[in-house]
């Protein structure tokens, strides 16, 4: 979605996360609290491994499993097994502030984070002109190869 007013224009995407290779995000539909949390699971990838290049992380040999950035990622986004929601807020707020600076753009306007929900990243960007531009992301989880998306609420 988006609005204009006067001197300001906000936009609200929906940002959908997939996961990395050899992992799933499910729904954990169990009656104890916190239900509707999302859950990150181990697939195997053995069937396609060889044609990918990927080593199955379910069936790693002695049971160890590579310390690569798909694992990094997932220390970084993940409590136990589960999504956490304000480290994958955090951690799109300190990619997309990263990523600013390398845009040509970054020399005329300033981006700056600004507080939010714990299931959004919220950002504004100011010119000299004057112009607002505000930026509220939504954060979604994808579910499986059916597309269906889970919302990091």
């Amino acid at each position: 979605a988006w609005s204009v007013q006067e001197n300001s224009i906000a936009y609200r995407p929906l940002v959908i996360l997939r996961p990395p290779p050899g992992h799933s995000f499910s729904v954990d539909s169990t009656k104890q609290p916190p239900a509707g949390r999302v859950r990150v699971a181990l697939e195997c990838l053995c069937s396609g491994e060889q044609l990918l290049g990927q080593m199955c992380f379910l069936h790693a040999s002695g049971g160890q499993l590579p310390r690569d950035q798909h694992w990094y990622l997932l220390d970084t986004l993940c409590t136990g097994s589960y999504l956490d929601v304000e480290k994958v807020s955090h951690w799109v707020q300190t990619l997309v502030a990263s990523a600013w600076l390398l845009l040509p753009h970054s020399l005329h306007c300033q981006l700056t984070a600004l507080p939010c929900g714990k299931s959004c990243s919220s950002f504004q960007l100011s010119g000299a002109s004057g112009l607002q531009i505000s930026l509220e992301m939504a954060l979604a989880a994808q579910q499986g190869s059916s597309g269906a998306c889970l919302s990091l609420e």
